[in-house]
């Protein structure tokens, strides 16, 4: 049953960097960025830096779950009023390409009919053939409500900055300084700052019960038999 625990278990955005710092030091940073042995690890990366976000736009702590069963790629959860808030992310990367971002998102994903409880994420690796009004106008006239984002990391050194762009319904562009961010939610957040086994409570604390053993060094791409 070790897979099933796994399958419940929730990082905070804070927990799966200090994993993701752990694993630089070990196999260094070349080799995290580009191997694909980690790609899982560069999605929890991702997926905590879309955490803070929601944390600062609901006031409420976030955690992390990569799902063993694909899609969606990502789960976000938020303790809400003794229930658990969830949002999917569905992943898609954008490289330089003679084709524009909006004809990649058009011929791809687009036309499948999200729940409003999904973001559609794209990872940018380049700015070029971004069209971020065209994207925008794109959404508005064919009536898609469903959240599309992207999210794009320009600077590395000395501190690690991201920019997120939320398309629609308008267009919001917001850069997050990572270090500043992790401090920042730590000092908020102090009860939710580690792993979650989360259930139905009445307090929003309550819902961390952080295990004593093992579980708590496992990163969130790894189960507990890894």
């Amino acid at each position: 049953m070790k897979n099933s625990q796994f399958n419940k278990r929730w990082h905070s955005p804070t927990n799966v960097f200090m994993h993701l710092d752990e694993l630089a030091v070990s196999i260094g940073q070349d080799k995290l960025e580009k191997n694909p042995r980690y790609q899982k690890a560069r999605e929890a990366r991702i997926a905590a830096v879309i955490a803070f976000v929601l944390s600062n736009f609901r006031n409420l702590p976030t955690y992390i779950r990569l799902p063993l069963d694909e899609p969606p790629d990502i789960l976000l959860m938020q303790p809400n009023s003794g229930t658990m808030d969830i949002t999917q992310v569905e992943l898609t990367t954008y490289r330089s390409s003679p084709e524009l971002l909006l004809d990649q998102l058009i011929r791809t994903k687009l036309q499948q009919n999200f729940p409003a409880t999904y973001i559609l994420l794209v990872h940018l690796l380049t700015e070029d053939g971004v069209d971020y009004q065209a994207i925008n106008k794109y959404l508005r006239e064919q009536d898609i409500y469903f959240p599309v984002w992207s999210l794009r990391e320009f600077q590395s050194s000395p501190d690690t900055i991201a920019e997120v762009v939320i398309f629609n319904p308008d267009l919001q562009k917001i850069q997050i300084n990572v270090g500043q961010e992790a401090f920042e939610y730590r000092n908020k957040y102090k009860e939710s700052s580690g792993i979650a086994f989360p259930k139905r409570v009445a307090n929003i604390k309550d819902v961390r019960s952080e295990s004593k053993d093992d579980e708590c060094k496992i990163p969130p791409w790894e189960s507990l038999e890894s």
